[in-house]
This record gives structure tokens, C-alpha cells and sequence, in this order.
């Protein structure tokens, strides 16, 4: 034949079983390689919604708290307002009433000097 002895038919079995072995090790680290890329690929896009979503929900709470704040700050403006013409009636009312005053008082002077024919 060609110079080597020929193998027994168990040999031969052995060795095929070895090759399959292999075969099946490397098709696993395949498969593992595959797996975790795409587990990877799948945690990257979760991480990426979740993100947007609590994004979101951030925005929309943020959006609610400054309306609040505008509402309170709107009415709190209105009391003010409401307090500042208050206030300013009553010294209309007491400028009035001491002008009132004032005038007679200034009245009563003028009438006392020509009365006295100061003037």
C-alpha cells in the first residue's frame, strides 16, 4: 500500500469522535460569541429606552412643576396688585381728608390776614 498502517476501524471512530468534539467546541464558542453580542446588542437598546423614558417622564414633571410655579407666582402677582391699590385708595382717602383739612386751615389764615389787613 502506500507505507503507513492502516488504522483499525476504532482508531478511526476515535478520531472522527475527536473531530466532532472539536467541531462542536468551536460551534459553541460560536454560538457563546453570537449570544453575547446579541445579548449585548439587546442590553444596549434597553439602556437606550429606558433612558428616553425616564427622559421623559423628567420632562413632563419638570413641565408640570414650572406651571405651578407660574400659577403661583400669577397669584401671588394678583395679591399684590390687589394689596398695592389697597393701599393706594387709603392714602387717596387720608390725602383727601387731610387736604380737606389743609384747605380750611389755609382758608382760615387768608381770611384771619385780610381780616387783619396784613396784606
Amino acid at each position: 500500500m502506500n507505507g503507513k498502517p492502516a488504522k483499525s476501524p476504532a482508531v478511526e471512530a476515535i478520531e472522527r469522535i475527536k473531530a466532532a468534539e472539536e467541531k462542536a467546541r468551536e460551534t459553541i464558542r460560536e454560538a457563546r460569541d453570537s449570544i453575547s453580542v446579541q445579548i449585548l446588542r439587546e442590553a444596549s437598546e434597553e439602556i437606550k429606552k429606558i433612558k428616553e423614558e425616564a427622559l421623559a417622564r423628567a420632562k413632563a414633571e419638570a413641565e408640570i412643576q414650572k406651571k405651578a410655579i407660574l400659577e403661583k407666582a400669577a397669584r401671588e402677582a394678583e395679591e399684590i396688585s390687589a394689596a398695592a391699590e389697597a393701599e393706594a385708595t387709603e392714602l387717596r382717602r387720608r390725602a383727601a381728608a387731610s387736604m380737606s383739612g389743609a384747605v380750611k386751615k389755609a382758608t382760615q389764615k387768608i381770611k384771619k390776614l385780610l381780616d387783619e389787613g396784613a396784606v
